[in-house]
């Protein structure tokens, strides 16, 4: 349900705005309240669909109810648009204020300056150039908008519930996604906040990215930055910055999470099985906060695959791991070309009965040789493949036919 919000005009006229949220309305309708405070007071000048100069230690408030392209000169602190389409250029100043209807399909692009826009949700483009280093608030409906917030300086952008594209700049910004948002990263330090979006898609950039997830799906490519990612209950795919130190946590929906360097850390969680794929450094595959059927990809890196509650899968890597086995069954994986030279040690298991080792890509005889092979200490079994991977079963006596699949 819309909500409006009235503003003192030029000529004693009261100009009524609609908002189809009630949350831009209540914003609009504080800006709207120091307007019409100065108007009333003579401090601010009111003009429609004009830009005259301003009389001395007064400031300017431009109404625009046409269509068309309009520049603001210094001094215009506020605008208020009810126009179709209106095509606007800040007046680039400190504190702007740009307020329009929920009919119009307005373009702002500010020309230095900061400020703050409240759109009412006619599809809405603002841009914030690279070279603007102001701190910009950016409010919008539902409508479907584009951001180029590309200023160096902190942004917050509520996205509304419509279908948004986003680009950020440099800065470090804030952006709270309630629709189904494209946000693309630059080089700043980046937050998203999705708790109740309906999809999102982020590229991250090289910036240092950090979102947390609501009910919606999300896609994170994480660039060249290192991610911080609280998952939700949609269904998600997350890919790690390539810098490393990434800290991925996946929701309670199906996941897919990947490291992106060294040094990354990803949880899965909940009750559906995920998965982990860790990335080419040292990696922490962690599963003790999900009671799902998780799947545990190791790499070339050395990396601890900690299991969870449920039925897990490790597919071996070609680097080292060390794994804490699941409290259920442990399935071990094992292909051919990809975990050639693998080294796994495999703690915490209480009996042979919750070891499932699946050959992929082998020959027929592989079986039998690492059955004949194997080497069984007072510690525990060690397997060796004719690729040279091992894997030791820590207070396991011997592995027999039965435990493979």
């Amino acid at each position: 349900m819309g909500t409006t919000v009235s503003v003192q005009g030029a000529n004693g006229q009261t100009v009524t705005l609609n908002y189809d949220s009630a949350t831009n309305a209540a914003l609009a309708q504080q800006l709207a309240g120091s307007i019409t405070a100065g108007v009333t007071a003579g401090t601010i000048v009111p003009s429609t669909n004009a830009v005259p100069p301003l009389p001395p230690g007064t400031t300017g408030a431009f109404f625009q109810n046409v269509s068309g392209l309009f520049s603001l000169t210094p001094g215009y602190k506020d605008a208020v648009v009810t126009a179709p389409v209106s095509a606007l250029y800040g007046s680039g100043d400190q504190g702007e204020s740009v307020l329009s209807d929920s009919s119009t399909a307005l373009t702002f692009i500010a020309t230095g300056g900061s400020g703050t826009v409240v759109a009412g949700g006619g599809g809405d483009r603002i841009v914030i150039p690279g070279t603007d280093p102001g701190d910009w608030t950016i409010n919008l409906g539902n409508g479907v908008n584009q951001v180029l917030a590309l200023g160096a300086g902190n942004d917050s952008i509520s996205a509304g519930p419509g279908q948004n594209s986003i680009q950020l700049g440099s800065g470090d910004d804030t952006v709270i996604s309630t629709g189904r948002d494209v946000i693309t990263a630059s080089d700043g330090k980046e937050t998203v906040y999705a708790a109740n979006s309906v999809s999102d898609v982020v590229r991250g950039g090289s910036s240092d990215l950090v979102f947390f997830g609501g009910s919606g799906n999300a896609t994170i490519l994480g660039g060249t930055g290192s991610d911080t990612f609280f998952g939700g209950s949609g269904n998600e795919l997350v890919r790690g910055g390539s810098a490393g130190n990434n800290f991925l946590v996946a929701g309670t929906g199906a996941a897919t999470l990947f490291g992106g360097g060294d040094g990354d850390q990803l949880f899965a969680n909940g009750t559906v099985g995920q998965q982990l794929h860790a990335g080419v450094g040292n990696e922490t595959l962690n599963g003790s906060f999900s009671s799902g059927a998780d799947t545990f990809y190791g790499s070339s890196g050395q990396d601890q695959i900690i299991g969870g509650l449920g039925d897990d899968t490790v597919v071996v890597g070609s680097g080292l791991a060390t794994v804490d086995a699941a409290l259920g069954q442990n399935t071990f994986l094992l292909v051919s070309g990809q975990s050639a030279g693998g080294t796994d040690v495999v703690q915490d298991l209480t009996s042979s009965s919750q070891i499932t080792i699946f050959l992929s890509g082998y020959t027929t005889g592989e079986e039998n040789y690492i059955l004949a092979t194997q080497s069984n200490t007072v510690s525990g079994t060690t397997i060796t493949l004719t690729d040279n991977t091992t894997i030791t079963f820590q207070n396991i006596a011997s592995i027999t036919k039965s435990n493979f699949s």
